[in-house]
């Protein structure tokens, strides 16, 4: 089985996969608060690049590669991790590696997950506050991602 990422589901999976499949996101994300994260620019970018009142589940594609594309960089990026250990297993896995964009992009969370109400601004805010090598257990345990619960 395929350790999990941190896409947008990444907060779900905890509860659903812990002891299985400990995780996410999704993500990184790829990665939420209840602060926003606009970087101080006026035109309403958060720093990804992604308009940060979107919310996630109304993203395209191209938008979440954009998400997904900060997101990873968190940790080092696509195919390489950095200083993060992907061969750790369940809670230790490293939430914000991907091999591409591609399979960030197919974690991520879409229309009929209407539960996610999560947006943009919110899942920067969470990625930031991880540690670069982000696991599930630090997922759940930074307040500022509860909100990525229902994603």
């Amino acid at each position: 089985m395929t350790p999990p990422r941190f896409g947008y589901h990444a907060a779900m999976r905890i509860n659903v996969a812990r002891g299985v499949r400990a995780a996410s996101l999704s993500l990184l994300l790829l990665a939420s608060a209840c602060g926003g994260s606009g970087g101080g620019s006026t035109s309403g970018l958060g720093a990804s690049g992604v308009e940060s009142s979107k919310r996630l589940i109304t993203l395209s594609d191209a938008e979440k590669g954009r998400l997904c594309d900060w997101m990873v960089a968190k940790a080092g990026s696509y195919g390489n991790p950095g200083t993060c250990d992907r061969t750790a297993t369940g809670a230790t896995f490293p939430l914000l590696t991907y091999d591409d964009q591609a399979a960030c992009i197919e974690d991520a969370v879409d229309a009929p997950a209407t539960s996610c109400q999560a947006t943009v601004a919110q899942m920067e805010a969470c990625v930031n506050l991880l540690p670069a090598c982000a696991t599930s257990t630090d997922l759940a345990n930074t307040p500022a991602c509860a909100v990525l619960s229902g994603c």
